[in-house]
């Protein structure tokens, strides 16, 4: 049985090779149609530097790959399985990788400002497969993980129906509601209204939050989306229902917005009792999921005044909420856009009046980002 050791002294021959030091491994850069390297037109975190790999590098074993920290930038480092034509790394860091000539190994170096703050969901794009698990990777200075409970281990209840919109632009969706533990129909708690259908996984996070008493008792409504297609922006019906203003997507937008308003929230406040007042109602999202729930409170005031808008993305559709309303947003420096958007949304509603917090995270367009920040979200929008 080959033992990876083994590997690892033919790559360190491999750096050494010519016996007058190491020789560097340098990836065959391929130009692209679209901006990637740091240079001075496109200078931000997360652009590809062109530098060669470091010489010392950590034992792999095929279709593996490891993270090499390094001052103010990061460095990945995958070895091929087979002889892959195209490799690409996601998915807080989406970067193409480049393959080092007469090697199986591929790297990419990407500028990250204070590294050891980040936190960065990885995985490796091979072919177009996309990777069957993901991996958080954090810098030694970085926010602790929080606890996240697997589904199975929830002591609250997830109550899953579908709800038919009697529109054919909405359709019927799956509605998931989860209830803190011991609740009852009795206890009138206020609701979070989350895009995507998002109560269970945010219900991971939430819950040790609540037995903790960091975090108030709330009840997490998630309203399943319409099929992504971030590819074909005009057949991607999720961003047209989600985006107001959109091009051709305004028919779309407006029945989804009938549906939440008139279906979804009447149905949950008659059968889970929840708080029927602006003050009780939160509506939150990530990415376009949060461009939704910005547009919804500044349309809305009478009904929400609450905001939870994780990394929002698309900047014509901001808007500020109504004055009293109390807002959380947040963005990372590896998805400058999106902060760029969260940053303005924090001061429309301070400029309207309005009490926002605004959290800068080292890091990208991250579901695991988005699940530690939204514990303290809910407790800031409920002021509780």
């Amino acid at each position: 049985m080959r033992r990876w050791w083994v590997l690892g002294l033919a790559l360190a021959s491999l750096a050494y090779a010519g016996g007058s030091g190491p020789r560097p491994l340098r990836p065959d850069f391929v130009q692209l149609a679209y901006p990637v390297d740091c240079d001075e037109a496109f200078q931000t975190d997360g652009c590809r530097l062109r530098v060669t790999l470091p010489t010392v590098l950590p034992d792999l074993g095929p279709g593996t790959w490891r993270v090499l920290p390094g001052p103010d930038q990061l460095t990945v480092i995958y070895r091929a399985s087979g002889r892959p034509k195209e490799v690409a790394l996601c998915c807080g860091l989406q970067l193409p990788m480049s393959p080092v000539r007469g090697t199986d190994l591929w790297g990419v170096t990407a500028r990250v400002n204070d590294v050891q703050r980040a936190v960065i969901t990885l995985g490796v794009v091979v072919d177009g497969q996309f990777p069957q698990q993901l991996q958080p990777w954090r810098g030694k200075r970085a926010p602790p993980p929080i606890q996240t409970l697997s589904p199975g281990t929830l002591q609250g209840q997830i109550h899953e129906f579908t709800l038919d919109s009697g529109n054919k632009l909405t359709g019927t969706r799956r509605i998931s509601v989860y209830t803190p533990p011991g609740w009852t129909a009795q206890e009138t708690l206020p609701a979070v209204y989350l895009a995507d259908g998002a109560a269970l996984s945010m219900a991971q996070v939430l819950e040790p939050a609540i037995l903790n008493k960091t975090a108030p008792r709330v009840v997490l409504v998630g309203i399943d989306s319409a099929t992504p297609r971030p590819a074909e922006p005009q057949k991607d019906l999720r961003a047209l229902e989600y985006l107001n203003g959109f091009k051709d997507g305004q028919a779309y937008f407006e029945a989804h917005e009938t549906f939440v308003l008139k279906m979804v929230i009447p149905d949950i406040e008659r059968d889970f009792h929840v708080l029927a007042t602006p003050q009780g109602r939160v509506v939150g999202g990530f990415s376009n999921g949060a461009v939704w729930a910005i547009s919804l409170a500044a349309r809305h005031p009478e009904v929400f005044r609450g905001v939870i808008a994780l990394s929002p993305g698309w900047r014509p559709a901001i808007q500020a909420p109504d004055p009293q309303a109390r807002v959380f947003t947040s963005g990372g420096t590896l998805e400058p856009g999106f902060l760029s958007t969260a940053t303005e949304y924090a001061t429309r509603v301070k400029i309207s009046g309005g009490t926002v917090h605004l959290v800068k995270r080292v890091g990208g367009h991250d579901q695991v980002i988005w699940q530690e920040e939204f514990p303290g979200a809910v407790r800031f929008v409920l002021n509780r």
